[in-house]
């Protein structure tokens, strides 16, 4: 398989999983098992889906952060900077029409909770926290005062730039994860690294195992290891045995401790699900978008944010293996949902993108 294609599996992937995902996201209506693409008629909202009902396929705030992700990298011809990312994210939220000109108030909701820690790192002002110094803003994260997926859904394919060297995706990602805070930066990294591994064509296993000893820049100090590459080993050893429906349960008891917005949570679903089904990849996808939120008494409660763990996952598996999992029905429902709600074309930005992708020295 070519490099095009991974990338072009990866974006489209991206969004098929987050489409997936996408109706049962914090749903307290629990189904069967999340195996398809469904139509969406809940509530709009500034960090779902802009309009209602939508079809099958059409995407959240998830895909809408890949394709600026695409945009921005394609225009500049070269990886995004942190400063330039920053930039990127003031000038959506100072002008979201031009951006997305049929949703500016929904698209200016979206990129609010960006505007305090963009402009902290580009050292201004905020107009939406007055008298707050730059350096104290830079510390914000996304106003979140732990750690979250910010710098995955903000940074989604760093790593494809990066074909087959996973230190350097791993530091540009880390580097350019300004917004992420604690081990949130390093998981960020990880997901960097390890799209490097599977765009340069190793399988599953290897990439995830290679992914897992990586410590480029040394952040293990006297208590040990740093925190995801200290603890997910021992997870995966844990749910060696199992797959399918029995790992979704377990993932969603062991991880229950965690915000359903952890980083940590978020990379050992994709990581788990990928090494149980290394040869499934849509059952990955499956057992990452089937996830749940649990009560106290470790009781089903709510789905999880089941649209970014699936379109997490489901970045690294098209970078893995292509699209080619996917019916061509399904690549249709996603490239044609996302387009008439938002205005761009995955194949398009996929293409652009994959252009942008420098050949192994």
């Amino acid at each position: 398989m070519d490099r095009a294609e991974r990338v072009r599996g990866a974006v489209l992937m991206q969004a098929y999983g987050d489409a997936l995902g996408a109706p049962f996201e914090f749903s307290s209506e629990r189904v069967e098992w999340i195996d398809r693409l469904h139509p969406y008629v809940g509530d709009v909202g500034p960090h779902g889906l802009w309009s209602v009902p939508s079809s099958p396929g059409t995407g959240t705030d998830d895909v809408r952060y890949a394709w600026v992700f695409i945009e921005l990298a394609c225009q500049i011809q070269r990886v995004p900077t942190a400063r330039e990312v920053a930039q990127r994210l003031v000038e959506i939220y100072k002008d979201p029409a031009a951006f997305f000109p049929h949703y500016p108030h929904l698209a200016r909701d979206q990129f609010s909770m960006w505007e305090g820690v963009s402009c902290g790192h580009l050292g201004l002002e905020s107009t939406n926290y007055v008298g707050i110094t730059p350096d104290v803003l830079a510390t914000r994260s996304v106003g979140l005062n732990y750690p979250t997926i910010a710098g995955m859904l903000a940074l989604p394919f760093m790593g494809l730039l990066y074909v087959g060297d996973p230190e350097r995706a791993y530091r540009a990602a880390y580097e350019a994860a300004f917004f992420d805070m604690a081990y949130a930066r390093e998981a960020t990294a990880l997901l960097a690294a390890s799209q490097s591994l599977a765009l340069a064509g190793l399988g599953a296993r290897e990439v995830i195992e290679h992914t897992l000893a990586l410590d480029p820049l040394r952040l293990g100090g006297y208590f040990g290891r740093p925190f995801v590459v200290d603890n997910l080993p021992s997870l995966l050893e844990r749910a060696r045995d199992k797959g399918g429906k029995d790992l979704a349960e377990f993932l969603s008891f062991e991880l229950r401790h965690l915000s359903v917005f952890d980083p940590y949570r978020t990379l050992s679903i994709a990581f788990c699900a990928l090494f149980a089904h290394a040869d499934q990849p849509l059952r990955a996808l499956e057992v990452a978008v089937n996830q749940f939120e649990l009560d106290g008494h470790g009781h089903w409660k709510r789905y999880a944010d089941v649209d970014c763990y699936a379109g997490i996952t489901g970045g690294l598996v098209g970078a893995l293996c292509g699209v080619g999992v996917l019916s061509e029905e399904s690549i249709r429902q996603c490239v044609e949902g996302n387009e008439r709600a938002y205005g761009f074309n995955l194949e398009d930005s996929a293409a652009r993108f994959a252009n942008l992708i420098v050949e192994e020295p």
